[in-house]
């Protein structure tokens, strides 16, 4: 089976045409979808219903299943998290981020499937660090490519998630989880590409550089990543699914269907390649 992949914008999230993910994958269309994510960065698949298993069976065409986050976990399913909103659980994913990039290795993607959509709203947006490099200066790709980052939880929903489950648990993460430091720019270890780092929800500061320089900087690439040149905002049809590649993007899942409900199912997955490269400076 051949697939068809086409871009949203040019060289960014590709459309998948002609993929039955309900059935087993033979190796032709793994390496096709594998290939494809390098190439896009995020992929969206054909709307079908998925089954627990056939879900996390996708996620495995591109990795091995990792921890995830901290949501709850489908029943018999340890894998498959559940990240439901409507009036009684606020949105709080309405923020850019790289997911858990306050681990040392964090994971290298997420396949993600909407099972219950608002009537309207409630896209997800995939900004690209690739591209959001590429254009910037070379004086000042030159300055970030010296430069690490400090990666932590402590000022992100990720506190509040663990407050609200008990003293015990935030106490043991505290332990467990101190700050990471991060290159500014990595370069991909597959695709070979340099990407920005960093993130408002879970970077705290650029290191070695005085405070203020260091505020100035990161409220610079906030603002640069979400240029709509950079941007890709998917509207969601029911059981659209979609699969991005956490080393080369951002998202932001929109919050304007609030107080309707949306339910999102998903499984997080670490890449079997090597990351050793992604953790040194360009």
């Amino acid at each position: 089976m051949t697939l068809r992949i086409s871009a949203s914008l040019p060289g960014f999230a590709g459309r998948v045409e002609g993929l039955d993910a309900t059935v087993p994958l033979d190796e032709s269309v793994r390496q096709q979808l594998y290939a494809g994510l390098l190439d896009y960065e995020v992929l969206l698949l054909p709307a079908q219903v998925l089954t627990p298993d056939a879900h996390v069976a996708l996620a495995d065409v591109f990795g091995t299943c990792a921890a995830g986050a901290f949501f709850p976990r489908k029943d018999g399913h340890p894998n498959l998290e559940i990240i439901e909103c409507d009036a009684e659980h606020p949105p709080e994913l309405n923020v850019w981020h790289s997911d858990v990039t306050w681990l040392e290795r964090p994971p290298t993607g997420t396949v993600i499937q909407l099972v219950v959509l608002p009537a309207s709203g409630g896209n997800t947006i995939w900004s690209s660090m690739s591209k959001a490099f590429d254009a910037l200066s070379e004086g000042m790709k030159t300055y970030l490519r010296g430069l690490t980052a400090t990666h932590t939880w402590e000022n992100s929903i990720v506190r509040d998630a663990l407050a609200s489950a008990g003293d015990d648990k935030l106490i043991d993460a505290v332990k467990r989880f101190k700050p990471v430091q991060h290159p500014v720019v990595r370069r991909h270890p597959e695709s070979g590409k340099e990407v920005l780092f960093v993130n408002e929800t879970f970077t705290r500061c650029i290191d070695g550089v005085p405070y203020r320089e260091s505020r100035a900087l990161l409220a610079f690439l906030y603002e640069w990543i979400v240029q709509p040149e950079f941007c890709y905002s998917h509207r969601w049809e029911p059981n659209g699914i979609a699969v991005w590649d956490n080393r080369s993007t951002q998202h932001y899942a929109a919050a304007d269907y609030y107080p309707s409900r949306r339910v999102v199912h998903r499984v997080t997955f670490n890449t079997r390649v090597t990351e050793a490269a992604a953790a040194v400076p360009v």
